[in-house]
Parts: structure tokens; sequence; C-alpha cells
């Protein structure tokens, strides 16, 4: 999709979603038809098709043959499936993905409280890469979150990469998190 069209694809899916909310729709609600939300929207009925099918694949409504399109409940983790095929399609270089990585890791270094235990894990797990980074992320107690590192990481695994932090920067970072985050 280049320049206009995209814009007003983008556009039309838009428009549907913010009617979706104004009109205060839930699960299971059916929208109105293609008709009406071409005539409602001011866009060709072949645009509320695209539009709607786009919204299909995002897992936002559901059309029925014979039935009509309706809301469907929303799975917050459809959107890390749809996550996990843009860096599958898109060749996302490895440095990227390690840029992420060290972004979530560094966000969960500043947000996950370093508890005796926290830190206990953590040390036990300094020998193995992935464990460690995989053991600070779960102290997010976050499943979204946690859902995206993982497919991240799952991607990282799959480079020639090696270790994303040494055994001794692994070392430095859990020293310097107990220091700025434990009081002595």
């Amino acid at each position: 999709m280049h320049g206009k069209y995209a814009s007003s694809f983008h556009e039309n899916i838009s428009k549907i979603r913010s009617l979706i909310v104004q009109a205060s729709l839930a699960p299971g609600d059916r929208l109105p038809s293609e008709r009406e939300l071409a005539e409602t929207l001011s866009i060709s009925r072949a645009s509320v098709r695209e539009a709607l099918r786009a919204l299909s694949f995002l897992g936002i409504v559901e059309t029925r043959h014979g039935g009509g399109t309706f809301l469907c409940e929303q799975d917050r983790h459809r959107y890390i499936e749809i996550l996990s095929e843009f860096i599958v399609t898109k060749q996302t270089k490895a440095s990227d993905i390690v840029d992420m990585l060290r972004l979530l890791e560094r966000l969960a270094f500043s947000e996950v409280e370093p508890t005796p235990e926290r830190v206990k894990l953590l040390e036990a797990n300094l020998a193995n890469d992935r464990e460690f980074r995989q053991q600070l992320i779960l102290g997010l107690d976050n499943e979204l979150f946690i859902r995206i590192w993982s497919e991240v990481n799952r991607f990282y695994d799959g480079t020639d990469a090696g270790e994303l932090y040494t055994i001794e920067e692994r070392t430095q970072l859990l020293e310097m998190w107990r220091k700025v985050r434990m009081p002595e």
C-alpha cells in the first residue's frame, strides 16, 4: 500500500473503530450492515469490506456468512502474534532485536523490586544468560509484557549472536540493581 490509498485505508479502519466506540458496542454485538456503514461513514461499500477484512484479521470483528459482522472479545495476545509476524516478514535485523531486548530488560530492572528472594533467584541463574534474563522479566508479573519479551527473545534465540550479556555483565547488572534499589 502506498500514499493516498494507504492513508484512506487506515482512515476507514479508524472510522469503523470510532463508530464501534461511539455506539458503545460490546463483544458479541452486531455492527451495522456494510450498506449502513458505507452511508454513515461516507465511504464506498468496497472500502467498508476491505476495512472489515483488516479488522477481522486483527481479531476485532468476526464476519459470519449471512449473519453480519460482530464485535469480538478482545484477545490482547493476538497482537503479540501479529508482532511476531511483523518481525519475520520484515526480516528484522539482529541488532534491532538486541536493542529491543535490552530496552525491555532495562525497563524490568527499573520496575522489579530487588527483594532478597528475587536477588537469590537471579544469582542462581548468573551462569545462564537466557535464564537470568527470563527470571528478571518474570519478576514484572505482567503476562502481556512477558509474552512480548518471549516473542522477541524467540527471534533472538534464532540468531547466531550468542549471549546477550557476558557473565561479567550479568554480575555487574545484578550488583548495580541491588545497590540502587535495595537499602543497605
